[in-house]
């Protein structure tokens, strides 16, 4: 049986901090219940604070690209849009889609996100994704090995629009220690199955959106192969 929990009582992360070190204290404080072989999915944006990852929109000056796509969105802060750009590291926008009041963009490591990861933080303040969502799950995971003695696979998650839907999901952004893939064979027909956006689907039956969830999610029951070479890049690959 698979069972879904979340870590209440997490502390609110508001500037940069040693993010490892604060979760392996809250499942303590919390008594959280954790053995070999869970799964805990966290939330990027909560990452991406502790990464320091804010940026001041007033200090950024939109270019003709941001301007012209911004005509098109109005509803979109032109800064915003700008950031957004920043983020797939080509000034020439053409690795955004847009439309219907999207903007969709596809990241230097293969990822495609709602706009591009970025999400707001307050007024004039936004929020972008980790530098390395592979590398923090995998330090957030040693952590826990080192201090508390358990092995378990770490998913981060973020979320992601579905313009066709109107709503939002969760994906996987970064992981350490299980496959992005699932390869599964029906009637000689083989099938791979994208595992880690399924993982963080489900926590975002609890997590919930912008902030008003849970960060941390536990995931026990799903049987896998502990995997400390995996990385999401090899999925998107």
């Amino acid at each position: 049986m698979i069972t879904i929990e979340q870590l209440s009582n997490f502390p609110k992360i508001t500037s940069k901090c040693d993010i490892s070190q604060i979760i392996v204290d809250t499942i303590e404080n919390e008594n959280f219940l954790i053995k070999n072989g869970d799964i805990i999915c966290i939330a990027s944006k909560l990452l991406s604070k502790a990464e320091g990852n804010f940026i001041d929109l007033n200090m950024i000056i939109p270019s003709n690209v941001a301007q012209n796509i911004h005509k098109k969105l109005p509803r979109k802060d032109p800064r915003l849009i700008q950031v957004i750009i920043d983020q797939t590291q080509d000034p020439t926008g053409k690795k955004l889609q847009i439309g219907n009041n999207f903007i969709g963009a596809f990241l230097p490591n293969g990822l495609f996100l709602t706009s591009g990861g970025v999400d707001k933080y307050c007024d004039n303040v936004v929020l972008t994704l980790p530098r390395n969502c592979d590398e923090m799950a995998r330090k957030i995971s040693v952590r826990i090995q080192q201090e508390l003695g358990i092995k378990l696979a770490i998913i981060i998650t973020d979320s992601d629009g579905r313009i066709d839907k109107a709503g939002a999901t969760q994906v996987a952004v970064g992981l350490y220690g299980i496959s992005g893939l699932r390869k599964t064979t029906f009637r000689k027909k083989s099938n791979v199955e994208t595992v880690c956006d399924m993982l963080a689907a489900a926590s975002g039956l609890m997590m919930g959106q912008r902030g008003q969830g849970f960060p941390l999610i536990k995931i026990s029951g799903y049987e896998y192969d502990f995997n400390p070479k995996a990385k999401l890049i090899d999925a998107i690959d």
